[in-house]
């Protein structure tokens, strides 16, 4: 249960909104985690369900909030939620932003950014790098057992990549690995996901979420559906 608790407040790290500018017809490609668009929307796994909602403003500034909770409650019979809070902001293709997210247990907060390089027309890379600190009130452990911690800080490098087409459509693919200091060892992990545009403001996708084994995780893939709205 604590390393399935540490291994959803790492993924939810590397969660990124997606919308970027599409210069070939001055439409919203909203695969590329560095643009401004406002959005609602709902993300649902075999066991979790996860409200979305975005909100973009004047020169690059987002805000996002997301909602999720278990279809069964806790071990302690309460609800099992989670939530994250986010601060982004966009500047001639850098992203940079402030993250607060948790469930009843951990919480993380986060800061850094990434920044964006155009392959071609329709390919983009964007290298990231976080920090942060995360404190639980339960008290975890290596698999060795030689460190137990409550709180640790963070440091995560990824690569986010993006195939954009041009009607809109988008596909991903985000490798990542997660620096525990205290457990003195990296949680490696990988999101690949996709949005197919159904409407001109309305889209239904997928990501398919896997960490591998680490002393502090074990092996787990999450599949999630998902659909917006943009206005």
């Amino acid at each position: 249960m604590k390393k399935t608790l540490l291994a959803l407040s790492i993924v939810s790290l590397s969660t990124v909104a997606m919308a970027e500018d599409n210069a070939a017809n001055g439409d919203v490609n909203y695969g590329d985690p560095t643009a401004t668009f406002s959005s609602v929307g709902v993300s649902r796994s075999s066991d979790r369900t996860q409200l979305n909602s975005t909100f973009g403003w004047g020169a690059g500034n987002m805000i996002f909030a997301d909602l999720g909770a278990g279809d069964k409650k806790d071990a302690e019979g309460k609800v099992d939620y989670d939530y994250r809070l986010r601060y982004f902001k966009v500047n001639d293709g850098l992203g940079y932003s402030v993250d607060v997210m948790g469930d009843r247990n951990t919480t993380t907060a986060m800061a850094g950014g990434m920044y964006k390089f155009d392959i071609t027309n329709n390919i983009s890379l964007f290298p990231m790098l976080y920090g942060g600190y995360m404190s639980s009130k339960i008290e975890m452990q290596t698999d060795d057992g030689k460190e137990k911690f409550k709180d640790s800080t963070l440091v995560q490098a990824g690569l986010y990549a993006m195939y954009a087409f041009d009607d809109g459509h988008w596909l991903y693919a985000n490798p990542k690995a997660t620096y525990i200091t205290r457990a003195k060892d990296y949680v490696p992990q990988i999101e690949v996901g996709g949005g197919y545009m159904v409407l001109d403001n309305v889209s239904v996708g997928f990501k398919v979420e896997h960490t591998a084994d680490s002393k502090v995780s074990k092996k787990d893939t999450v599949t999630w559906l998902q659909a917006s709205m943009y206005f």
